[in-house]
């Protein structure tokens, strides 16, 4: 908090102040506000000042462009600053509430490049899946978690669908998707063993991740001319549901998350499907969103609005969920991400 009168001068700073500007509180005092101007912008300041004395009417300083001040070290940083003007019989002043808000930004950035990073990661779903119809797609949480889903075409008519979420969120969630994400698309070209693939990604993450992070991951192969599945999970589940929409079977994770045990095994398992049998892989931004009072949406209202679109196109069936979350969060803002990719056995 900082005042000073009609000229400019600083007539008081609270210890708050002093902090932020690495000034003593007693040195600010006296000093022309000025000192604390970014160079490049203190040939304007002299009339900012004019024009406010002029209107004395409450503001906030610099909106719709971002606010600088300097310190006693010289280093600029980014602040909101807030007017009110005092009239008293002695003249009139101003009261400035400064905001140091350089952390604020850094999380902004991290948000950003997050964002960029996690968009990068969620391919266009074709239109041309030989036996099968595909859908998918990832609504952002106000922290951008580590969500993310792909898709891959083989050269023998199988497709391999994946599903994943790292451990926390913000840009370094993001990049341990990225690195998990890649892994699983290069050891899937190589590799027709998706516990073998599974077990070489968890030893390359075990070696990259750090912070206790993790990933949990699940990686399902469909052969859509014998109508076969086989999956394996990381810490991770999805569900076949029938034509109908009710549920077949639950597709269990088959070993821990990636990184977290070097030693870790991924047992594959594999079952029959059905025409018309839908496949859904989703991440817990579904199932364990909260509404107001603190209630879990949870399986079964997913497996409800899949029974109530079954005869959809999977592009609705996967907004009717989407908005079905959305609708039970009402008022309170989703805490993780929310994924949810859906294939339909044609």
């Amino acid at each position: 908090m900082l005042i000073a009168d009609a000229s400019g001068q600083i007539i008081a700073a609270n210890q708050a102040a002093a902090t932020v500007f690495r000034i003593p509180a007693d040195q600010l005092v006296g000093s022309p506000i000025e000192r604390l101007v970014p160079t490049g912008f203190r040939a304007d300041h002299g009339r900012h000042v004019e024009t406010f004395f002029r209107a004395m009417a409450p503001r906030i300083m610099g909106l719709g462009r971002e606010v600088r001040a300097v310190d006693g070290d010289g280093r600029e940083f980014p602040v909101e600053i807030g007017l009110s003007p005092v009239a008293t019989s002695a003249g009139k002043y101003v009261v400035a509430a400064v905001v140091d808000i350089t952390q604020r930004k850094k999380r902004e950035r991290e948000s950003t490049l997050a964002r960029l990073v996690q968009e990068a990661m969620l391919p266009k779903i074709p239109t041309d899946l030989p036996g099968l119809e595909v859908a998918a797609r990832s609504d952002p949480a106000d922290a951008t978690g580590g969500d993310f889903y792909d898709l891959l075409r083989f050269d023998d008519g199988r497709t391999g669908f994946i599903i994943g979420d790292a451990s926390g969120h913000g840009f370094a969630a993001a990049l341990v998707t990225a690195a998990a994400r890649s892994y699983m698309r290069a050891l899937l070209r190589t590799q027709a063993d998706i516990g073998v693939v599974m077990r070489m990604a968890n030893a390359l993450l075990v070696d990259d991740v750090t912070d206790n992070r993790f990933v949990t991951l699940l990686v399902t192969l469909v052969d859509p001319a014998t109508r076969r599945l086989t999956y394996a999970g990381a810490g991770h589940a999805a569900y076949v549901c029938d034509a109908s929409g009710n549920l077949r079977v639950v597709l269990d994770d088959t070993g821990p998350p990636l990184g977290w045990f070097p030693d870790a095994n991924y047992p594959t398992t594999e079952i029959g499907l059905e025409p018309g049998d839908l496949l859904l892989l989703l991440t817990d931004g579904i199932e364990e969103a909260f509404d107001p009072d603190g209630q879990q949406f949870g399986r079964q209202r997913v497996i409800d609005v899949l029974r109530r679109t079954h005869d959809q196109p999977v592009a609705g069936i996967v907004e009717a969920i989407h908005e079905a979350v959305r609708d039970f969060h009402g008022a309170t803002s989703p805490h993780d991400d929310a994924t949810v990719l859906v294939a339909r056995i044609e």
